[in-house]
């Protein structure tokens, strides 16, 4: 895996709505806001080849949507968080243990 594929998935996003995409093969994920959806499933297969060697999953799309950041307001201050990506990326075959408690 090369550094700018190890860089492209932040971080999984594990939220209500996310956990119920999961029964229908649908995976959230933080990615780069600079990365397209070639670069996360590129990146996202050579993860799960890393992690699950013997598993036949195979990813069937990728669906991005830009995040912006909420500007919030105290008093006289106010402070604008980053803007992000996220990717929900359908996964089928078996499903992935990196979301199961």
């Amino acid at each position: 895996m090369n550094k700018r594929q190890s860089q492209v998935i932040i971080r999984p996003l594990i939220t209500e709505k996310s956990t119920i995409l999961m029964e229908k093969g649908q995976y959230s994920f933080e990615v780069l806001k600079s990365a397209n959806k070639v670069e996360i499933a590129q990146a996202l297969e050579q993860l799960l080849k890393e992690l699950y060697p013997k598993s036949k999953s195979e990813i069937l799309s990728v669906n991005t949507s830009a995040i912006r950041g909420r500007f919030r307001r105290s008093k006289r201050h106010g402070r604008a968080p980053k803007d992000s990506k996220k990717a929900i990326v359908t996964i089928s075959g078996d499903p992935l243990e990196l979301f199961s408690a």
